[in-house]
């Protein structure tokens, strides 16, 4: 019985040994041949993206990243990612409700669109989606600032969580942005990428390359859409 109890714990140990080895498998290393690349067409998006990426388009990130009470509505999302520590997920949001009408006599009976507005407030409701998931814990927004992306101005959000796990020192620490940016008079952006904090500086570059290929089809209006074009 000895042996055999002592079978399970070498079994054991081997076990906890691979996982540690997987966790820092250097899988996680960046792609950095031309050849380890892809243009990937999904849905209004086409991106040039590694092919260790795995992309999908998930019915369920819409429901999840929906606002209740409708007030914003997810036109279109794709996410490419290499398993669950690793990924750039891209989402377009509008307006949930109709938008104030335009027409001679009515803009002085309602207010304009605010596009500065739905902008941090369609932002922060993705940070929000971020920090209630529940296989996340501990998630903080480090700092906030503006950015410029193809002479367009957004707001980007740097943040850390962690992926709990049963045993407290196999838990995985996440590092991430979320940036948000105007893509025409109604609709927004989302870039959210995230990695292994030891493998940020790497993949941030990784992140920057795919997000300055997108291309995203003409959605509703015509408006300031041309900068992803």
């Amino acid at each position: 019985m000895l042996i055999v109890y002592r079978i399970f714990w070498i079994v054991g140990l081997i076990a906890l040994i691979a996982e540690l080895v997987i966790l820092a498998n250097p899988r996680q290393v960046a792609p950095q041949r031309a050849a380890d690349w892809e243009i990937v067409q999904q849905g209004r998006f086409q991106l040039r993206a590694p092919k260790r990426f795995q992309v999908e388009r998930d019915p369920l990130e819409v429901l999840k990243l929906s606002a209740s009470g409708g007030e914003i509505r997810i036109l279109d999302t794709i996410k490419l990612g290499r398993g669950d520590r690793t990924g750039l997920m891209i989402t377009i949001a509008a307006p949930g409700n109709p938008l104030p009408p335009t027409g001679f006599g009515q803009q002085a009976a309602q207010p304009a669109f605010d596009m500065s507005r739905f902008l941090r407030r369609t932002h922060d409701m993705h940070l929000a989606a971020i920090r209630e998931d529940w296989g996340f814990t501990n998630f903080k927004e480090l700092k906030r600032g503006t950015v410029r992306i193809r002479s367009v101005q957004g707001i980007r959000s740097d943040y850390e969580y962690t992926i709990p796990h049963p045993v407290p020192f196999l838990s995985m620490p996440v590092r991430g942005y979320l940036i948000t940016l105007p893509l025409s008079q109604t609709e927004v952006i989302h870039f959210n990428a995230y990695c292994p904090p030891n493998s940020f500086g790497d993949y941030e570059k990784i992140f920057d390359q795919i997000i300055a290929t997108i291309q995203v089809q003409q959605g509703g209006d015509s408006g300031f859409g041309g900068w992803l074009r």
